[in-house]
C-alpha cells in the first residue's frame, strides 16, 4: 500500500508539473479566434455526422430494405428504426468514456471524437449492405453524443458571452451543412443510388480537423485550474475530507456524477425536464421520410429544400443564443420550444399542400434550430452551468443517456404505429409526439429550475439552488 501511494504521488507530481506548464504557456492574442475557427469546422463535421443519415433516410431504407429485401417502405423504416436498438450496448459505453475528459482533459477527446466521426463517415461511404452501414453509423452516433467542441466553447468564453459564442459557432457549423445539398446536386446528381458519395467529403474534412486540433488547440484553462488544485491537495488531506468535500472534488466518475445530479435540486429537475423534452426528439430524425413519403416530394425538390434547411436552422440557433445571454436560459427554452411547435406545423402544411420546397426546407430548419436551441440550452448549457468543473463532462453524460432512453421510447411507439398508419399521416403522428413533451418540459423549467445565466463556471458548486435544510435554518435562527 505504501509503495502504491508513493507511485501515485510521483505520477501526480509529474502530471502537476505538466499541467502547470500548460497553464503558464503564453497564447497568441488571436488564439481564441483560430480556436473557434477550428471548433466551427469540427462542429461542421459533427453536424453533418448527426444529420446526414436523417437526410438520406429515404435513400437508405429504399436501397437496403425495399430493393435488397423486397419490403414495403413503412415496414422497412420500422425495421431500420428497430436496428438502432442494436447499437445501444455500444452507446452505453458513454458512461465509461465521457467522464474520462474530467480526468485526462478536453483536448485528447476533441481529437479522438473528431477522428472517429470521420472514420464512421468513411465507412458508410464504403458500405454496400446494411451491416457495414451500421458499423459506420454506430461510430458516428457514439461520438456525436459527446460534443467536446461544446465544452471547449463554454469553458473558453466569459460569463457574459458563453451562449452567444456557442450559438455563433454552431450557427456557422449549421450553415456549413449546405455542403450536403451541394454534394447531392454535384456528386450525387440527385440520383438516389449515388447517395454514398456524399459521405466522402465530410469524412475528409473530419480527418483534417482532427489533425488541426492536435497541432493547434490547447487544453482549456477551466480544466487546468481545477485539475491543478486537485493535484496540489495532499493524498492525506483528500482522505480526511468529509463526504461532501470528496463529492465536490471527485474527478470524472459517472457514479459520482449521477449521485451528485440526483442529490441536488437544480440538476434533478433538469433531468425531469429533459425526460419530457426528448420525447419529442423523433421529429428531428424523420423529416426526410415526411418529405418523400408523406408529401411526395421528388429528389430534386428535397435537394432544394435542403438548401434552405441550414439557413432556417442557423437563424433560429443564433436567435436562441442571443436571447439566452440577453434574457436568460429559462425564457429561451420556453420561447424556442413554442417556436419549434410552430415551425413543425408549418413544415407539415407546406409539404402536404405542395408549397415551394424552399419554404418546406426553411420551416424544418427553423424547427431543428428552435428544438435544439432549447435542447442545447437545457442539456448543454444549463447542465454545464449547474455542475462543478471536475464533474461537468461526467454530469452531461446523464443528459446524453436521457436523450437515448426517451428517444428509444418514442421509437418503440412509432415502430408499432408505422406499419399500420398511412404514409400520408406520418407527419401528424410525429407532431402528436412533439407537442405534449415540449409542453410538460416548459412547465417543469418554469416552475422548478433556477436561472444560470452569468455564473462563473470556475466557481459553480451545484449547491446554489438547494433549499436550506431544517437544521441549517434553526442554526441561523439561533
Amino acid at each position: 500500500m505504501k509503495r502504491d501511494a508513493e507511485k501515485l504521488k510521483a505520477r501526480e507530481l509529474r502530471e502537476l508539473a505538466r499541467r502547470e506548464k500548460q497553464l503558464d504557456a503564453r497564447s497568441n492574442k488571436y488564439y481564441l479566434v483560430y480556436l473557434f475557427m477550428i471548433l466551427a469546422l469540427i462542429y461542421i463535421t459533427d453536424e453533418i455526422a448527426s444529420t446526414i443519415s436523417i437526410q438520406f433516410q429515404t435513400n437508405i431504407v429504399t436501397e437496403f430494405f425495399v430493393q435488397n429485401m423486397g419490403m414495403e417502405y413503412g415496414e422497412g423504416l420500422s425495421l431500420f428504426s428497430g436496428l438502432g436498438f442494436i447499437t445501444y450496448p455500444v452507446t452505453l459505453l458513454i458512461v465509461l468514456y465521457r467522464p474520462l475528459a474530467d480526468r485526462f482533459g478536453r483536448k485528447p477527446f476533441l481529437i479522438v471524437n473528431t477522428l472517429t466521426m470521420a472514420l464512421g463517415l468513411f465507412i458508410v461511404y464504403l458500405s454496400s449492405n446494411i451491416y457495414v452501414y451500421m458499423i459506420g453509423s454506430t461510430l458516428m452516433g457514439f461520438m456525436v453524443s459527446h460534443d467536446m467542441q461544446c465544452v471547449y466553447i463554454l469553458e473558453c468564453s466569459s460569463e457574459k458571452t458563453r451562449a452567444r459564442n456557442y450559438a455563433m459557432v454552431k450557427a456557422v457549423a449549421i450553415l456549413g451543412t449546405l455542403l450536403v445539398p451541394l454534394l447531392r446536386e454535384t456528386l450525387m446528381k440527385n440520383v438516389s443510388e449515388r447517395w454514398h458519395l456524399v459521405y466522402l467529403v465530410p469524412a475528409i474534412i473530419g480527418f483534417s480537423m482532427s489533425l488541426f486540433a492536435l497541432l493547434f488547440a490547447r487544453e482549456t484553462n477551466a480544466f487546468l485550474i481545477k485539475r491543478i488544485a486537485y493535484l496540489k491537495t495532499p493524498l492525506e488531506e483528500r482522505e480526511r475530507q468529509s463526504k461532501e468535500e470528496r463529492e465536490a472534488n471527485s474527478q470524472g466518475n459517472i457514479i459520482n456524477a449521477v449521485k451528485f445530479a440526483f442529490k441536488h435540486r437544480q440538476l434533478r429537475f433538469l433531468i425531469v425536464a429533459c425526460c419530457f423534452f426528448y420525447l419529442a426528439s423523433l421529429a428531428t430524425s424523420t423529416y426526410s421520410t415526411v418529405m418523400s413519403q408523406s408529401a411526395g416530394m421528388s429528389e430534386a425538390d428535397i435537394t432544394a429544400a435542403l438548401y434552405l434547411y441550414p439557413v432556417g436552422n442557423a437563424l433560429f440557433t443564433f436567435i436562441a443564443g442571443m436571447v439566452s445571454d440577453k434574457f436568460g436560459r429559462k425564457k429561451t427554452i420556453i420561447a424556442m420550444s413554442c417556436s419549434a411547435i410552430a415551425c413543425y406545423s408549418l413544415f407539415i402544411a407546406s409539404g402536404m399542400l405542395s408549397w415551394t420546397p424552399y419554404l418546406t426546407g426553411f420551416a424544418i430548419g427553423g424547427f431543428m434550430g428552435s428544438y435544439w436551441g432549447a435542447g442545447d440550452t437545457i442539456g448543454g448549457i444549463m447542465f454545464s452551468e449547474s455542475a462543478p468543473t471536475n464533474l461537468r463532462s461526467s454530469v452531461t453524460v446523464v443528459n446524453t443517456l436521457l436523450n437515448g432512453i426517451m428517444g428509444g421510447l418514442a421509437t418503440i411507439i412509432t415502430m408499432v404505429l408505422l406499419p399500420v398508419i398511412p404514409q400520408s399521416m406520418f407527419g401528424y403522428m410525429y407532431l402528436g409526439l412533439t407537442v405534449p413533451g415540449l409542453v410538460v418540459a416548459i412547465f417543469v423549467m418554469y416552475k422548478f429550475v433556477g436561472e444560470t445565466r452569468g455564473l462563473d463556471l470556475k466557481k459553480v458548486t451545484g449547491t446554489e439552488w438547494d433549499k436550506p435544510s431544517k437544521k441549517t435554518k434553526s442554526e441561523e435562527e439561533n
